[in-house]
């Protein structure tokens, strides 16, 4: 039986110079045992990673290709094409409760996000010590991932702040400069709190798509929040 491909719209369709439609499929069974199989691999890059997307997603348009679509509209896709896959099976997203401490399941659907339409992408930003930087609005593609990274040094990839550093990196890591030296100018005050703050800054402001945040309500204290929370690829097509 031939896979079906449904069309889908992208938050920053207007931003684009070629005009193309996309259509997007869900993933069979055999593809969702190697996606959470690569997780598992010593040696792989985004490259894996982009490779297997590409596989989820057609284009019209010859003369545009996956590479040239935006991050947030990768990340736009990938919550499709979950929801897509799985409509019975929402991701469930697990939180500590800030005012009474007790764990918070939410299920997190389609009708849950926020999306943010952009208007305009900002590419460069100022470093006080190293001057202008581009900052990286297209797929990532790093030759050594941040879960590789954090493993060769041994972070705690629990630390939640230590991953929105390393990501806030990685937005700039496309200067010639891969990860591991980031992160040592970092650690000198090379890269200073400044130019962090700046980085996220950007990121609030100018990357758009869905925005990761989902209000939740405490079953225990009836408190409600505004959280944050970060998705690997292998949480999308996990259903445990």
């Amino acid at each position: 039986m031939a896979l079906e491909y449904k069309a889908t719209d992208l938050p920053g369709k207007i931003l684009y110079p070629k005009e193309f439609s996309i259509q997007i499929r869900s993933i069979t069974p055999i593809e969702q045992k190697y996606i959470l199989s690569l997780s598992q691999k010593e040696q792989k890059t985004n490259r894996d990673y982009v490779e297997f997307l590409k596989k989820l997603v057609m284009i019209d348009n010859p003369q545009m290709t996956f590479e040239e679509l935006y991050w947030f509209d990768v990340q736009y896709l990938l919550y499709r094409i979950r929801y897509l896959t799985y409509p019975k099976h929402p991701i469930k997203l697990g939180f500590k409760c800030q005012n009474c401490g007790e764990p918070v399941e939410q299920a997190l659907d389609m009708g849950a996000l926020e999306i943010d339409t952009p208007e305009n992408v900002q590419t460069t930003i100022t470093l006080d010590n190293l001057g202008e930087f581009k900052i990286r609005n297209k797929l990532m593609q790093d030759d050594i991932t941040i879960e590789e990274f954090s493993k060769k040094m041994n972070f705690d990839m629990e630390d939640l702040q230590l991953r929105l550093l390393l990501l806030d990196l990685c937005l700039i890591s496309d200067n010639g400069r891969k990860i591991e030296e980031l992160y040592s100018l970092a650690e000198q005050g090379e890269i200073t709190a400044d130019d962090i703050f700046k980085v996220e800054k950007w990121f609030e402001t100018n990357i758009w798509g869905v925005k990761e945040r989902v209000n939740i309500t405490c079953p225990h204290c009836q408190k409600e929040a505004s959280r944050g929370y970060l998705l690997s690829i292998e949480d999308f097509f996990s259903i445990v």
